[in-house]
């Protein structure tokens, strides 16, 4: 059987949404920011997802911060039953991918992004992760693991 991937430069957003919400059970701003990383870890590490990549979510296990690792799911192919997500209870919107070659990235959600999904109704705050430029939701840095 042939393992599915993901091309992140041609990854529909609205089609992985409807599928996190499957998933999830609801659209939130957590959720597609959690997509919207798994989709940047593919594209930056240049792989395909679902194997030969890890990620471990800091993001707990209460929502609706937690909302995160189901996006991540979704976004990066790494899941819990796989084994290559690792959800820790940090209770912060990071999560740190790294790749089977030891490439490692770390995204993390704006300050003030995480300020606007707390403090702002989830129509807005999700509209705010749907559209926004990647650059105004996440800062990142490129490490090699050691």
């Amino acid at each position: 059987m042939k393992p599915l991937r993901i091309d992140p430069k041609t990854a529909d957003l609205d089609d992985l949404i409807g599928r996190g919400i499957l998933l999830h059970g609801h659209e939130g701003p957590f959720l597609v920011a959690g997509i919207r990383m798994g989709l940047l870890a593919l594209d930056l590490l240049e792989s395909p997802g679902y194997f030969g990549l890890a990620a471990e979510c800091e993001a707990g296990t209460t929502p609706p911060l937690s909302c995160l690792a189901d996006g991540i799911q979704v976004g990066s192919g790494c899941t819990v039953g796989k084994g290559n997500l690792r959800v820790t209870e940090a209770n912060r919107p990071r999560v740190t991918f790294t790749d089977a070659g030891g490439r490692r990235l770390v995204v993390e959600l704006r300050a003030e992004v995480w300020k606007t999904f707390r403090e702002s109704d989830a129509d807005k705050a999700t509209a705010l992760a749907r559209q926004a430029p990647i650059s105004r939701l996440f800062l990142w840095e490129r490490t090699v693991a050691r």
